[in-house]
């Protein structure tokens, strides 16, 4: 890999210990926004030497990190090196296969930021050994070299909200890959792009009792309360039902995709019937991936425009008391100034309030969590 830069107790206790976690992190967002937490920075791939397939698609995304996805439904096999040249993925019909050996490959598992839990059996030039990771021929892993800074740094260019209203190239990167015996290279370059808006997801109005609430973020979060004497099954991803909300309380399915966007919701213990008991009450939050934009800017005349403009639809599918219905919205792209406008401030930060956002949908999940463990705690 090569990169060059190119320009210069009780209950209340527990809630408070969570609000300070909060608040801690909301202090720290404004000077570490390396690695994914600055939505400045964005790696942009620009071309792969030589052409793959067009059944192979090597993508590359901005969350929480910087993210590599790559998809090869077809029999020979594309295996990614690490800086060193170590191979560390190998992708093909037959699933996906990581070398457990490779330190590299560990250290993807976590973003940049985060430390990697490396086994000891793990190190450089150790005889690699492959194992299963994926069924199928796609995945996506964190990639540090789309980001070719380190963590704290401050990239050339100025903080948000300092940076100027034009596009900006800071750095080049390089990922080298094999396609069977072929050496083949995927590069781009990191750029430094203005915010000109934001996502915002909104719920249809409901003719029914049951009442949708949206909660914004990175990841968008769903309140759905049911009236009492009723029964709603919520559907996931999958068609898998997900929860279902009565009288007796909430519980979820592990067996759901959509579950696993929820990883607190794992903590739960399982019921006899393998859900978990989520609340005692007839509402619950949940994180759900069908409220997310596909794509992390929308076209660039949509992004360069004045107006509010709906980019998708989302729906889930939902039975109440046996009855086919849905939950449905849109998501909208909202010009900075628009915005600026809605929440105050100016429209440089308008990207902090949707970070809190997430921070906000945590917190309930949080407190819920921490709600019902003091509440078993209390009645064993």
């Amino acid at each position: 890999m090569r990169f060059t830069r190119r320009t210069s107790s009780t209950f209340a206790g527990a809630v408070v210990v969570v609000l300070a976690a909060l608040l801690a992190t909301a202090s720290a967002a404004a000077p570490a926004w390396a690695h994914g937490s600055d939505p400045t920075l964005v790696p942009s791939l620009t071309g792969i030497r030589p052409a793959l397939p067009a059944d192979v698609v090597v993508q590359v995304r901005t969350g929480y990190s910087e993210q590599m996805l790559v998809a090869n439904p077809t029999d020979v096999p594309l295996t990614v090196l690490d800086p060193d040249g170590t191979p560390f993925l190998r992708l093909s019909a037959a699933g996906v296969f990581a070398n457990v050996t490779a330190p590299f490959f560990h250290g993807t598992a976590n973003p940049p930021d985060a430390p990697p839990q490396i086994p000891e059996f793990a190190r450089p030039g150790a005889e690699p050994r492959w194992v299963q990771v994926s069924a199928g021929g796609s995945y996506g892993w964190f990639e540090p070299r789309l980001h070719p800074f380190t963590p704290g740094s401050e990239p050339v260019g100025g903080r948000p909200g300092e940076a100027s209203q034009r596009r900006e190239v800071l750095a080049d990167w390089e990922v080298d890959m094999r396609y069977g015996d072929r050496p083949v290279t995927a590069s781009g370059v990191l750029e430094r792009r203005p915010i000109t808006g934001t996502f915002r997801v909104t719920a249809d109005p409901r003719s029914d009792q049951l009442r949708l609430d949206v909660a914004q973020g990175q990841l968008p979060a769903l309140a759905l309360q049911a009236p009492p004497g009723r029964t709603v099954t919520v559907f996931g991803a999958d068609g898998v039902p997900f929860l279902r909300i009565d009288d007796t309380g909430v519980v979820a399915n592990p067996a759901s995709r959509t579950f696993r966007d929820n990883p607190q919701l794992a903590e739960l213990p399982a019921g006899p019937r393998g859900w978990v008991q989520v609340s005692t009450g007839t509402s619950a939050t949940w994180l759900d991936s069908r409220l997310k934009y596909q794509t992390d800017r929308p076209p660039d005349d949509v992004a360069t425009g004045a107006e509010v403009v709906e980019l998708t639809r989302w729906s889930i599918p939902v039975t109440v008391d046996g009855q086919q219905r849905e939950l449905s919205g849109s998501v909208q792209w909202v010009p900075a100034t628009v915005a600026a406008g809605t929440v105050g401030g100016d429209a440089g930060s308008a990207w902090v309030t949707v970070g809190l956002g997430v921070g906000a949908v945590i917190l309930v999940l949080a407190l819920g969590g921490l709600v019902l463990r003091f509440r078993a705690r209390a009645v064993s």
